[in-house]
């Protein structure tokens, strides 16, 4: 036990030692990246902090070259507007005059750089220009909507930028008035074109805009960014600006700022989507320095906008020379933390392995279970004691003897598996080569002991040897000796049992036919106790006919001995009407009595309401109830007619005694059918005295009446209920709120196949 103790304490301290590195990993790898994050970050602001004290130099550089570059052109109108040239060409508009005045426009402009110079006479047409020979040329247009035109008119220094509407080319101008001896004659206009500045800054580490009052870019070195807005225009704005056609036509977009972050100094970094519509709203990314000033003269601001793409990079490079750098010294740690780990775990291998050995057998001579060892050829080589304490005997001298020679297999069919060859072939389809046996352990004279043998094959590093295990099974088979005694027992008891059941179940069968014989007798007496108690309406209805033949009878024989043959047919033809409806009578009685099970069918039912009332009409007419029945609706239900008749029968006869029962009540039975799509109802109810709270709930159990006594079974409702159910419906009563009880049949309607 010593030595487990040893290893289980060795187990314990490597588990502690590999918890240890695991947490230590993780947090030099969390250390690592707040490093490698943090880092970057103070340099990039570091970087980023040079950069606007660098951007904050060139903005105003900028600024200065830009609004000198354009101030040494705002002067020029008034030169032009003091020109004796210009005044005498707006004065007697001579076509010499004008040509001259457009070669000095063309000069001047030649030596000033300008782009345009023209001249408008009052009504806000150019005369003159410096572009007269080009295709596009300015003369004979009007330009009296421009603003710089309708200051000038007023006496101002006109300025004014916008998108040229004949040269659609961006451009800021400068207007003054030409006067001559006190009134304004004109107009002298100077067009500064500003696409020269963006092509000058176009290859700078940076990008320039121009952005007019409204934040519009109106020049830019990147073109895509030309006509976009950054903030926010409203709906007026924006209907203003195209009012005034200062971009002719050309759509003002937002310019897609993702993300600002401000600094004290009014710069910011932003993050454009370049490329993206204003539809879409995407693109790639591009991060800039955003710096901005005033340009008085001009009332613009210009802006710079330098990109971060470099300094990310830097970043992105410093971070994985960092990260490269600490991956190779953890790699370089863990390469000789493992190599270190190598030679312990070999060193702890090697002693596992004296130890194991040291455990199997100490496991082999301690286990409950008999182990052999078999060598190449199936000889026996090693047992372990309980194979000893199986046979009863030492078994020293079975060594080299082959395995037959102690174990002998249960079916003598697979002896021949005890040899190498059959070994091999019993397991070839196996996943794993074991095999296992019933039979029996003997040697000498002891007797045999039945067991389980398990053979298994095992590869040793030097040689190719077999296990066999095994397995006392002599209590097993006692056990299984037992079950099947008693399994044979229960068989026994179980075919005797079945043969019990099966003359109960014939016993039961018998009972229900008798059962079923006797609720037919005990319908058909409820259809003879209605014909006993309807036997004397029967009587006066067939004694009327009776009366009536034997008087038509005898003046019959009169008129044939007086030869009045005429009177005598007539007589003959009343006898035969009257002979015919007494057999309508007793044939309504004869189906009404005879036997019979229920047979489903389609019925109409009206037709068995008026075979009901053809029975208990006599009777009703006998007593003087009123009898009403609602016209034909033409309902069709699934049942027997003959049995729902005599359903009918029972409930009115029913209600001629309740009503009978109250000598002081109208004397009236009303009958209603209604439907609903799957059943037809049938409700018969009277004007008694209605149903107790006692016959209410007893109403439908057998011999159960609250008839006076000997006027009635206790049959006829509970057989109903029977005949009901038996035909698929329900019946059902109670007392109505107007007097009287009310007993409703509810069958279900009959579906024809086409429906």
């Amino acid at each position: 036990m010593s030595v487990n103790n040893k290893f289980n304490a060795k187990i314990v301290v490597t588990n502690r030692i590999k918890k240890y590195y695991i947490w230590l990993s993780l947090v030099v790898f969390t250390l690592t990246v707040l490093a490698v994050w943090k880092g970057g970050e103070a340099l990039k602001n570091q970087r980023i902090k040079t950069l606007r004290v660098d951007s904050a130099e060139q903005l105003s550089q900028l600024a200065s070259v830009l609004e000198s570059a354009i101030a040494k052109y705002q002067h020029m109108p008034t030169l032009l507007a003091s020109n004796d040239r210009v005044k005498k060409a707006l004065r007697n508009g001579l076509v010499d005059d004008i040509e001259q005045l457009n070669r000095e426009l063309e000069q001047i402009n030649r030596i000033t750089e300008a782009s345009d110079s023209y001249i408008l006479n009052t009504d806000g047409l150019t005369i003159a220009a410096s572009n007269y020979r080009d295709v596009n040329s300015f003369i004979g247009g009007n330009f009296a909507f421009r603003p710089y035109f309708k200051n000038a008119m007023e006496g101002q220094l006109g300025r004014y930028y916008a998108l040229g509407t004949t040269s659609n080319l961006r451009g800021y101008y400068f207007s003054y008035p030409v006067y001559d001896q006190g009134d304004v004659i004109g107009v002298a206009v100077v067009k500064v074109d500003l696409t020269q500045f963006e092509k000058r800054f176009a290859n700078q580490r940076y990008e320039f805009l121009l952005l007019d009052p409204d934040n519009i870019v109106f020049s830019s070195s990147k073109a895509s960014w030309l006509y976009r807005v950054l903030g926010e225009l409203s709906s007026a704005d924006l209907q203003r600006i195209a009012d005034s056609q200062r971009y002719f036509g050309q759509r003002i977009e937002k310019l897609t700022v993702y993300q600002q972050t401000p600094f004290a100094d009014g710069s910011q970094i932003v993050t454009v989507l370049e490329n993206a519509s204003q539809d879409s709203g995407e693109g790639p990314r591009q991060s800039y320095l955003k710096m901005n000033r005033p340009i008085q003269l001009l009332d613009f601001k210009v802006a710079t906008f330098t990109p971060l793409k470099t300094i990310e990079e830097e970043i992105s490079l410093w971070r994985t020379i960092f990260a490269g750098g600490v991956t190779i010294t953890v790699l370089l740690f863990g390469l000789a933390v493992l190599r270190r780990k190598m030679l312990r775990e070999r060193s702890y291998a090697n002693e596992m392995a004296r130890h194991n050995q040291a455990y199997i057998r100490e496991v082999i001579q301690n286990t409950q279970a008999g182990l052999v060892t078999l060598d190449e050829e199936h000889k026996v080589e090693s047992f372990n004691p309980a194979v000893e304490q199986l046979i009863g005997q030492p078994l020293a001298p079975l060594v080299g003897q082959p395995l037959s020679a102690l174990f002998m297999p249960e079916n003598t069919k697979e002896q021949a598996l005890m040899s190498r060859e059959g070994f091999l072939t019993a397991t070839n389809h196996k996943p794993s080569r074991v095999l296992t046996q019933e039979g029996y352990l003997y040697h000498g004279d002891q007797p045999s002991v039945p067991v389980e043998m398990t053979l298994c094959e095992m590869q040793l590093p030097d040689r190719l040897s077999y296990l066999v295990t095994f397995h006392d099974m002599t209590e097993r088979k006692h056990y299984e000796q037992e079950i099947t005694e008693a399994r044979l027992e229960l068989e026994q008891r179980v075919r005797e049992r079945t043969y019990e059941l099966e003359g109960a179940n014939t016993r039961l069968r018998q009972e229900i036919e008798e059962h079923k014989g006797t609720q037919r007798e005990l319908i058909q007496t409820a259809k003879l106790a209605v014909l006993g108690q309807l036997s004397a309406g029967l009587n006066h209805e067939l004694n009327q006919p009776l009366t009536a033949i034997r008087a038509f009878a005898g003046n019959s024989l009169k008129f044939l001995d007086r030869g009045q043959y005429q009177q005598a047919h007539a007589n003959l033809q009343h006898i035969s009407q009257l002979g015919q409806h007494m057999g309508d009578i007793i044939a309504r009685f004869k189906v009404f009595a005879r036997k019979g099970d229920v047979q489903q069918g389609p019925i109409a039912v009206q037709t068995a309401i008026m075979g009901g009332l053809k029975i208990m009409g006599p009777r009703y007419k006998e007593v003087g109830i009123e009898l009403v029945v609602t016209p034909d609706q033409g309902f069709i239900v699934n049942g027997d007619m003959v049995f729902l008749e005599q359903v009918l029968v029972n409930l009115l006869a029913n209600a001629a005694d309740a009503i009978l029962e109250a000598p002081d009540h109208r004397r009236r039975v009303q009958i209603e059918q209604t439907a609903t799509q799957d059943h037809v109802t049938i409700c018969v109810h009277d004007s008694g005295r209605g149903l107790s709270d006692q016959a209410i709930l007893h109403l439908f159990e057998p011999f159960f009446t609250s008839k006076p006594s000997g006027l009635g079974l206790g049959l006829g409702l509970s057989i109903s209920q029977r005949i009901v159910e038996a035909m698929g419906g329900r019946i059902s009563a109670h007392n109505r709120d107007a007097g009287g009880a009310e007993f409703c049949v509810s069958l279900p309607r009959f579906q024809s196949l086409d429906t």
